[in-house]
């Protein structure tokens, strides 16, 4: 049973990981990131941050490495918002 969790977990990371980087290589690609939200973006990286601080609390290396890629993601997707919008601090 354990190895079916972890299973899930690694598939669950997996899925986490890839609806991150069409949004990135869109950035990279139109250099156009206005439509993303700077908002979303800061709250996501401090919850992942949390589950990473988590992971470690219960020694869960899943979690620990999958949000870890998610933070690393999300920050170089705040990087690209930063560089690639007029105004990165200015929404709707």
């Amino acid at each position: 049973m354990d190895i079916l969790i972890t299973f899930i977990g690694l598939l669950a990371t997996a899925f986490t990981v890839a609806s991150t980087l069409p949004q990135i290589r869109k950035a990279i690609k139109t250099k156009d990131t206005n439509d993303v939200s700077i908002r979303f973006l800061l709250v996501l990286i401090g919850g992942l941050f949390l589950w990473v601080i988590y992971g470690i609390g219960r020694s869960d290396v899943v979690i620990i490495i999958g949000n870890s890629i998610g933070v690393s993601l999300n920050i170089c997707m705040l990087v690209l918002k930063v560089k690639y919008s007029k105004e990165p601090l200015e929404e709707e």
